[in-house]
Protein backbone atom coordinates (compact mmCIF):
# COMPACT_ATOMS: atom_id res chain seq x y z
CA UNK A 1 0.00 0.00 0.00
CA UNK A 2 2.82 2.42 0.87
CA UNK A 3 4.67 1.77 -2.41
CA UNK A 4 1.46 2.29 -4.39
CA UNK A 5 0.85 5.61 -2.67
CA UNK A 6 4.44 6.74 -3.34
CA UNK A 7 4.04 5.98 -7.05
CA UNK A 8 0.67 7.71 -7.02
CA UNK A 9 2.35 10.81 -5.63
CA UNK A 10 4.63 10.93 -8.69
CA UNK A 11 1.58 10.52 -10.92
CA UNK A 12 -0.10 13.30 -8.96
CA UNK A 13 2.47 15.78 -10.17
CA UNK A 14 1.40 15.05 -13.75
CA UNK A 15 -2.28 15.32 -12.75
CA UNK A 16 -1.73 18.81 -11.36
CA UNK A 17 0.29 19.89 -14.39
CA UNK A 18 -2.49 18.68 -16.66
CA UNK A 19 -5.16 20.49 -14.65
CA UNK A 20 -3.25 23.77 -14.79
CA UNK A 21 -2.06 23.60 -18.41
CA UNK A 22 -3.78 25.67 -21.10
CA UNK A 23 -2.38 23.77 -24.06
CA UNK A 24 -4.42 20.78 -25.32
CA UNK A 25 -1.35 18.77 -26.32
CA UNK A 26 0.34 19.30 -22.96
CA UNK A 27 -2.87 18.44 -21.10
CA UNK A 28 -2.99 15.03 -22.74
CA UNK A 29 0.77 14.36 -22.53
CA UNK A 30 0.72 15.10 -18.80
CA UNK A 31 -2.27 12.79 -18.48
CA UNK A 32 -0.38 10.05 -20.35
CA UNK A 33 2.45 10.29 -17.81
CA UNK A 34 -0.05 10.26 -14.97
CA UNK A 35 -1.85 7.18 -16.32
CA UNK A 36 1.37 5.26 -16.86
CA UNK A 37 2.45 5.82 -13.25
CA UNK A 38 -1.01 5.05 -11.90
CA UNK A 39 -1.13 1.80 -13.88
CA UNK A 40 1.99 0.75 -11.98
CA UNK A 41 0.58 2.01 -8.67
CA UNK A 42 -2.60 -0.04 -9.13
CA UNK A 43 -0.48 -3.20 -9.16
CA UNK A 44 0.23 -2.45 -5.50
CA UNK A 45 -3.47 -1.80 -4.81
CA UNK A 46 -4.29 -5.25 -6.26
CA UNK A 47 -6.69 -3.74 -8.80
CA UNK A 48 -6.30 -5.51 -12.12
CA UNK A 49 -9.10 -3.44 -13.65
CA UNK A 50 -7.29 -0.27 -12.54
CA UNK A 51 -4.03 -1.45 -14.15
CA UNK A 52 -5.83 -2.38 -17.37
CA UNK A 53 -7.81 0.84 -17.52
CA UNK A 54 -4.83 3.09 -16.82
CA UNK A 55 -2.68 1.28 -19.40
CA UNK A 56 -5.33 1.85 -22.07
CA UNK A 57 -5.66 5.48 -20.94
CA UNK A 58 -1.92 5.99 -21.42
CA UNK A 59 -2.20 4.99 -25.08
CA UNK A 60 -5.43 6.97 -25.58
CA UNK A 61 -3.88 10.14 -24.14
CA UNK A 62 -0.83 9.82 -26.39
CA UNK A 63 -3.15 9.55 -29.40
CA UNK A 64 -5.13 12.57 -28.21
CA UNK A 65 -1.95 14.62 -27.78
CA UNK A 66 -0.81 13.77 -31.30
CA UNK A 67 -4.23 14.29 -32.95
CA UNK A 68 -4.52 10.59 -33.73
CA UNK A 69 -7.77 9.96 -31.86
CA UNK A 70 -10.34 9.28 -34.58
CA UNK A 71 -13.97 8.21 -34.22
CA UNK A 72 -12.95 4.63 -35.00
CA UNK A 73 -10.21 4.67 -32.37
CA UNK A 74 -12.57 6.22 -29.85
CA UNK A 75 -15.05 3.37 -30.42
CA UNK A 76 -12.21 0.85 -30.20
CA UNK A 77 -11.03 2.27 -26.87
CA UNK A 78 -14.55 2.35 -25.45
CA UNK A 79 -15.05 -1.31 -26.37
CA UNK A 80 -11.55 -2.29 -25.20
CA UNK A 81 -11.99 -0.56 -21.84
CA UNK A 82 -15.40 -2.13 -21.32
CA UNK A 83 -14.44 -5.66 -22.37
CA UNK A 84 -10.93 -5.81 -20.87
CA UNK A 85 -12.03 -3.91 -17.78
CA UNK A 86 -14.91 -6.32 -17.12
CA UNK A 87 -12.67 -9.30 -17.77
CA UNK A 88 -9.94 -7.98 -15.47
CA UNK A 89 -12.29 -6.79 -12.73
CA UNK A 90 -11.30 -8.44 -9.48
CA UNK A 91 -12.89 -5.83 -7.18
CA UNK A 92 -16.62 -6.36 -7.78
CA UNK A 93 -18.68 -3.17 -7.89
CA UNK A 94 -15.64 -1.07 -6.94
CA UNK A 95 -13.80 -2.44 -9.99
CA UNK A 96 -16.61 -1.20 -12.24
CA UNK A 97 -15.96 2.42 -11.32
CA UNK A 98 -12.70 2.78 -13.33
CA UNK A 99 -14.40 1.15 -16.30
CA UNK A 100 -17.43 3.44 -16.27
CA UNK A 101 -15.29 6.51 -15.55
CA UNK A 102 -12.91 5.75 -18.40
CA UNK A 103 -15.65 4.99 -20.91
CA UNK A 104 -17.32 8.33 -20.11
CA UNK A 105 -14.05 10.24 -20.27
CA UNK A 106 -12.97 8.55 -23.51
CA UNK A 107 -16.22 9.50 -25.23
CA UNK A 108 -15.92 13.01 -23.82
CA UNK A 109 -12.36 13.31 -25.17
CA UNK A 110 -13.58 12.68 -28.69
CA UNK A 111 -16.12 15.49 -28.52
CA UNK A 112 -14.20 18.00 -26.38
CA UNK A 113 -11.94 20.00 -28.66
CA UNK A 114 -11.58 23.33 -26.87
CA UNK A 115 -9.65 23.76 -23.66
CA UNK A 116 -12.71 24.66 -21.56
CA UNK A 117 -14.61 21.54 -22.71
CA UNK A 118 -11.52 19.39 -22.14
CA UNK A 119 -11.21 20.76 -18.61
CA UNK A 120 -14.90 20.16 -17.83
CA UNK A 121 -14.53 16.57 -19.02
CA UNK A 122 -11.39 16.31 -16.89
CA UNK A 123 -13.18 17.62 -13.77
CA UNK A 124 -15.93 15.00 -14.04
CA UNK A 125 -13.29 12.33 -14.61
CA UNK A 126 -11.18 13.44 -11.62
CA UNK A 127 -14.14 13.49 -9.24
CA UNK A 128 -15.10 9.93 -10.24
CA UNK A 129 -11.49 8.75 -9.92
CA UNK A 130 -11.25 10.39 -6.48
CA UNK A 131 -14.20 8.26 -5.35
CA UNK A 132 -12.49 5.13 -6.71
CA UNK A 133 -9.18 6.10 -5.09
CA UNK A 134 -10.83 6.33 -1.68
CA UNK A 135 -12.47 2.93 -2.14
CA UNK A 136 -9.16 1.17 -2.96
CA UNK A 137 -7.08 3.00 -0.36
CA UNK A 138 -5.10 5.21 -2.75
CA UNK A 139 -5.32 8.22 -0.48
CA UNK A 140 -2.63 10.24 -2.23
CA UNK A 141 -4.49 10.04 -5.54
CA UNK A 142 -7.83 10.78 -3.85
CA UNK A 143 -6.49 14.04 -2.44
CA UNK A 144 -4.62 14.99 -5.60
CA UNK A 145 -7.56 14.15 -7.89
CA UNK A 146 -9.81 16.34 -5.73
CA UNK A 147 -7.28 19.20 -5.70
CA UNK A 148 -6.70 18.76 -9.44
CA UNK A 149 -10.43 18.97 -10.14
CA UNK A 150 -10.51 22.24 -8.17
CA UNK A 151 -7.38 23.44 -9.98
CA UNK A 152 -8.95 22.70 -13.36
CA UNK A 153 -12.04 24.65 -12.31
CA UNK A 154 -9.90 27.63 -11.27
CA UNK A 155 -7.98 27.30 -14.55
CA UNK A 156 -11.25 27.55 -16.49
CA UNK A 157 -12.26 30.66 -14.59
CA UNK A 158 -8.95 32.49 -15.00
Amino acid sequence: MLIGNMISFAGACFTLLSAWSRDRKRIYLYQAGQCLLLAVANIFFASVSGVTTYALCTVRNCLLACDGFTARRCALFVVAVAVLGLYANNRGLVGLLPIVTTVLYTAGCFYAKRTKAIKLNMIINLVLWAAYDLLVGDYVSAVVDSVSAATALVSILR
